[in-house]
Order: structure tokens, then sequence, then C-alpha cells
């Protein structure tokens, strides 16, 4: 998708009134993906406190949100934005770190993976509470953190960018996301 995309960000020369904002869309992207960044702190907290069914049920709808909706959103992050910061940014800058913390996350989301054949059984014991738990409060710090830096980097096309540029990725992070979700 990134080598697509560079030729569509010179190219592309929509309508002033057709076009989408770059920032309008990510930060629709982080208001969708927070709620359930703040659900795993809540999660972690009910894992050993709460009733079996209750927390397995909080536990798929947030697992399943973490893997069928985050993980596409930092494929398309990754694909439209972070090439695209590097090559404004330079030699001065990487978006390694940041690439780093989606490799993490994925790490942590297949973790909590690892929990899923508990569910029918309710049977996990402290030793593993206290690994999904950990894992839960790993995940939601640097999601919350993560999440806060990319809207940084939104400030650096923001002001490097033309509107056209922005629309286009905005269109492809749009894209991508929605159509992964």
């Amino acid at each position: 998708m990134a080598r697509a995309y560079t030729a569509s960000v010179t190219d592309h020369t929509p309508d002033p009134a057709d076009l989408i904002s770059l920032r309008a869309t990510s930060q629709a992207h982080h208001a969708q993906l927070m709620p359930h960044v703040d659900r795993l702190l809540t999660l972690a907290e009910m894992v050993g406190r709460v009733e079996c069914g209750a927390l397995h049920r909080l536990y798929n709808e947030e697992y399943g949100f973490v893997a069928g909706q985050l993980v596409p959103h930092m494929d398309a992050v990754e694909a439209t934005l972070y090439d695209r910061l590097e090559t404004l940014m330079g030699p001065r800058h990487t978006m390694s770190p940041m690439r780093e913390e989606h490799r993490i996350v994925r790490e942590l989301i297949a973790e909590l993976g690892t929990y899923q054949v508990h569910a029918d059984h309710c049977s996990w014991d402290e030793l593993e509470g206290l690994a999904l738990r950990r894992a839960l409060y790993r995940l939601h710090a640097l999601l919350k953190v993560h999440l806060a830096e990319e809207e940084q980097y939104l400030a650096v096309l923001d002001r490097s960018l033309t509107d056209a540029q922005k629309d286009v990725l905005a269109r492809l992070l749009d894209h991508a996301t929605v159509g992964g979700a």
C-alpha cells in the first residue's frame, strides 16, 4: 500500500469542497479506540475480583476489538502515515520507535489471546490472573502514550503537506481502517 499512496499523494487534485481532513480522520479513529483502551484498565482491575462470566464477557469484547480493529488501524497507520513522516523528517527522525511499539502491542494482543482457552471453563488460577492483569496494564499504558504521540505527528503532516496530499492520506487511512474493521 505504501507504494500506491506515494503516486496518489502527488497526482491527486480534489475539489476543495470534497477534501477530508487528515487530522479529523485520525482523531475520529482515536476517539473510537480510546473507550476500548480505557476498558483494558477496567478489565485488568476485574481479574480475580468479579464473577468469572462478567469478566469473560468484557474480555471477549475487548480482545475481539484489539485483535479485529486495533491491529488493522495500526497496519493502516504504518502503511499510510509512517513512511510519509519519515520522508518529511528525513535523516533527523525515524518512525522506528513507533513501529517497535506496534510490534509490542501485537505481542501483547497475542498474549491476551492465549487466555481465550479459559473462557469456557473460568479456570484462571492466581498466577495466570496476575499474568493477564500485567498484559492488560501494559497494553493499556502503551496504547495511551502511543496514541497521544501519534496525534503529535499529525501536526508535522499538517504543516508539511498540501490539503490535497492530506486528503489522500486521510482517505487511505479511513478506507484501510474501516475496511479492516
